[in-house]
């Protein structure tokens, strides 16, 4: 099976996550990087071609975790890198719910 370049790659993980119930909050001017939340939630989870830099992590700490895809990505590639991100993001938001204030 062939893999899907970077934007291709992007838009099947997007719509996987919106199959989640997760919506689009947010999308960078580029469009490599486009950021998901669950309804009503302030937390995040984005999607893109590019890891964050630590500036990044300082200036948006509600994004809980990145699902990274840059090269060519089999779409079997991306479903199971989207499950992967939707787990840590879960885990991430009990582990932060459950921090005292």
């Amino acid at each position: 099976m062939s893999g899907l370049p970077p934007p291709a790659a992007i838009a099947l993980a997007v719509r996987l996550l919106e199959a989640e119930g997760f919506v689009v909050t947010a999308r960078n001017e580029r469009g490599d990087s486009v950021y998901l939340s669950p309804p009503g939630e302030a937390f995040a989870l984005r999607v893109s071609n590019h890891a964050r830099t630590p500036k990044q992590r300082r200036k948006h700490p509600e994004v809980l975790t990145s699902l990274v895809l840059h090269g060519s990505t089999t779409p079997a590639q991306i479903e199971a890198l989207a499950a992967r991100s939707l787990r840590v993001f879960r885990i991430e938001r009990e582990r932060r719910a459950n921090v005292p204030p």
